[in-house]
C-alpha cells in the first residue's frame, strides 16, 4: 500500500512539474520583448529561450512543498542542474549562451551563492566553493568505494561533481559566468494568474478568462511540438496573434443588454398575430403588455447585433432553434395530454405555456452568451416567433390560426 501510494506521488510530481515547464515557457515568451524570440520545451534543457542570436537554457525544479529545502552548495537540484548543461556543452556555442536556475525552494544562506542573483556579481569564489565541494564529494565517493562500502555516499552527486571537476578551470569560469538562479518563483498552482497579470493590454474582466482559454491553446502546441507534429519552436509571434484571436472570442461573446430598460415608443402598436396567440388561450391585458414590450425590446436588441456584428446573425439564427426545442417539449407533451379535453381546458393549458415563456423559459434555456442574464431577450424571442406560428400557445394554434 505505501510503495503505491509513494509511486503514484512520483508520477504526480512528475506530471506537475513538466505542466510546470509548459506553464513557465509560456510566461517566458510573454515576458519577452522581442518579436523574434522562441521557446522550446524539453529540448537541450527544460526551457529553451532564443533571440537576437543568443540562447538561454533554464532548468526548472518545481515543489508544491509549503516549505521546500533551499538550494545550498551541496544541493541535489543545483548539481544535477550542472550536470545537464555540462553534458550538452559541446552543442552549444558558450559564449552566445546563458543558463538559468529557476526553482520555487529559496536559496541558501551561503555567501558565495548570492553571486548568482546578479549577473556581474564576480564568480571567482563561487567556482572554488564549487570545486571544493565537488573534490569533497569525489573523494569521499571513492574512499568509500575502495572500502568495499556497497552503498558509498554521494550516489546523486557523484557524476555530476566528477563532471565539473573534468572541465577546465577556464571553462568552469566561463559557465559560472553565465550562470544565474530565480529563487523563490511561483509555483504551478499560481502560474496561470502570473500569465493574466501579463495580459494588461486587456481590461481586468478579460485576463482571467483570456489567460485560461491561451493556456488550453498552448499546451496543445507543446503536446504538438512533443509528437512531431509542428516545429519544435514556438515563437512569441504565434502567441500574440492566438491571443487576438482568443481576445476577439470573447469580446463577440461578451454581450450587453441595451434594451432592458427602454420602452417601446408610445406608437408602438402590438403586432395582430401576437395579439390573436393570446387571445386564444384568453390571456390578459397584462398578458397582450407585457408580450408587446418584451417582443419590442427583444426585436431591437436582435436588430443592433446584427447591425453591429457580422457574427450575431447566425449566433442568434442557432438560439432560435434552442428556443423552439425548450418549446416543442413542453408543447407536445401539454398537446398529447389534452386531445379529448374541453376548449376551457386547452385554452388553460395553452395559457400556462404562454405564461412559462415569459416566467420560466428564460431559467431554463441556457443564456444565450456566458454574461448574458437579461431576461426579456427569451422572453421576447418567444413572442417574435409566436408571430410567425412558429411556436403557439393553445394545442391546436396551427390549426386555429394558420389562415394559408
Amino acid at each position: 500500500m505505501n510503495a503505491t501510494k509513494a509511486t503514484s506521488h512520483s508520477a504526480g510530481d512528475a506530471a506537475l512539474g513538466f505542466y510546470y515547464q509548459a506553464f513557465y515557457a509560456l510566461r517566458t515568451l510573454l515576458d519577452h520583448s522581442h518579436d523574434d524570440a522562441t521557446v522550446c520545451v524539453e529540448t537541450l534543457d527544460d526551457v529553451v529561450l532564443r533571440s537576437s542570436g543568443q540562447t538561454l537554457l533554464t532548468q526548472l525544479k518545481h515543489s508544491l512543498s509549503a516549505d521546500p529545502a533551499a538550494v545550498t552548495l551541496a544541493s541535489r537540484p543545483l548539481w544535477r542542474t550542472l550536470k545537464a548543461w555540462i553534458d550538452v556543452l559541446p552543442r552549444l556555442v558558450l559564449s552566445a549562451t546563458k543558463f538559468q536556475l529557476v526553482t520555487v525552494a529559496p536559496l541558501g544562506e551561503e555567501p558565495v551563492l548570492q553571486a548568482l542573483l546578479d549577473h556581474e556579481a564576480d564568480r571567482t569564489e563561487l567556482r572554488e566553493a564549487l570545486a571544493k565541494e565537488a573534490q569533497r564529494v569525489v573523494d569521499e565517493h571513492g574512499a568509500a568505494l575502495a572500502s568495499g562500502n556497497p552503498k558509498p555516499p554521494h550516489l546523486d552527486r557523484v557524476k555530476a561533481c566528477e563532471a565539473f571537476l573534468a572541465l577546465p578551470e577556464s571553462t568552469q569560469t566561463e559557465l559560472l559566468k553565465r550562470t544565474s538562479i530565480m529563487s523563490g518563483e511561483s509555483c504551478i498552482v499560481d502560474l496561470e494568474v502570473d500569465i493574466a497579470r501579463r495580459l494588461t493590454l486587456f481590461p481586468d474582466e478579460y485576463r482571467s478568462p483570456l489567460a485560461q482559454r491561451l493556456i488550453a491553446w498552448w499546451d496543445l502546441q507543446v503536446i504538438h511540438t512533443l509528437c512531431n507534429m509542428r516545429e519544435h519552436s514556438i515563437a512569441r509571434i504565434e502567441v500574440q496573434r492566438e491571443i487576438a484571436h482568443l481576445a476577439g472570442e470573447i469580446e463577440r461573446e461578451e454581450l450587453l443588454p441595451e434594451f432592458e430598460t427602454l420602452l417601446p415608443p408610445p406608437d408602438h402598436e402590438a403586432d395582430s398575430m401576437l395579439v390573436a396567440q393570446i387571445a386564444l388561450v384568453g390571456g390578459d391585458d397584462l398578458d397582450i403588455e407585457v408580450a408587446t414590450r418584451e417582443q419590442w425590446r427583444a426585436c431591437e436588441q436582435r436588430h443592433a447585433w446584427i447591425e453591429n456584428r457580422l457574427d450575431m446573425a447566425t449566433r442568434l439564427a442557432q438560439y432560435d432553434t434552442i428556443l423552439r426545442e425548450a418549446w416543442s417539449d413542453l408543447h407536445r407533451r401539454m398537446a398529447r395530454g389534452c386531445t379529448s379535453d374541453d376548449d376551457d381546458n386547452k385554452c388553460r393549458k395553452g395559457l400556462d405555456i404562454l405564461r412559462w415563456s415569459h416566467d420560466e423559459a428564460y431559467k431554463q434555456v441556457r443564456p444565450l452568451a456566458p454574461n448574458w442574464n437579461a431576461p426579456y431577450y427569451v422572453r421576447g424571442s418567444y413572442q417574435t416567433l409566436a408571430m410567425s406560428l412558429t411556436v403557439g400557445w393553445h394545442p391546436e394554434f396551427k390549426k386555429l390560426l394558420d389562415k394559408d
